[in-house]
C-alpha cells in the first residue's frame, strides 16, 4: 500500500477532526487542535519506552 500523499493526509486530518468534533459535540477551532497535545504520538512514545525496557541487552 503506498504512502498518501500530501493532499490525502490533509484530507484525512480534516475527516478526522470532523468526526472527533461531532463525537464530542464541541466545535473545536483548527487553531485548538494544532494547539492541542500530540496524545497519540505520546501514547506511541510511551510503549517504545516500556518496549525498550522489557528488552535485554
Amino acid at each position: 500500500m503506498a504512502c498518501p500523499t500530501a493532499a490525502q493526509r490533509t484530507g484525512l486530518l480534516a475527516a478526522d477532526r470532523e468526526v472527533v468534533r461531532r463525537l464530542i459535540g464541541v466545535d473545536i477551532s483548527d487553531e485548538e487542535f494544532d494547539r492541542a497535545p500530540d496524545v497519540l504520538g505520546n501514547i506511541r512514545k510511551l510503549a517504545a519506552q516500556k518496549i525498550l525496557a522489557t528488552r535485554k541487552p
